[in-house]
């Protein structure tokens, strides 16, 4: 990754992705995407896996995980079907419960 092209500031990565920049910044302030480094001027740089990676945060929060489930799959502590049994065991409780 020593190639100035695999790096990209959040202006970049927003334009590559068409999220907003503001939540880029807020993904990588949550640590959901962290950036590499920071350039001189304090700039957010990133690597070019941070484009995958805003995508794979976009879909999962379409699929409405919260950030903290997010950052589970996105750092490999949890896989998406983990999740998603934990979900449906949830939401067969609460049927149960006003069945009952």
């Amino acid at each position: 990754m020593d190639d100035e092209t695999d790096r990209y500031t959040i202006g970049e990565l927003a334009r590559r992705t068409g999220l907003p920049a503001r939540t880029i910044r807020f993904w990588s302030d949550s640590g959901v995407v962290p950036p590499l480094e920071r350039n001189s001027g304090g700039y957010r740089i990133y690597g070019a896996d941070a484009v995958g990676r805003l995508h794979l945060v976009r879909t999962l929060r379409e699929l409405g995980l919260g950030l903290d489930e997010v950052r589970k799959v996105v750092d490999r502590r949890s896989t998406l079907a983990e999740i998603a049994a934990v979900r449906v065991e949830a939401l067969d409780t609460r049927i149960r419960m006003r069945h009952r």
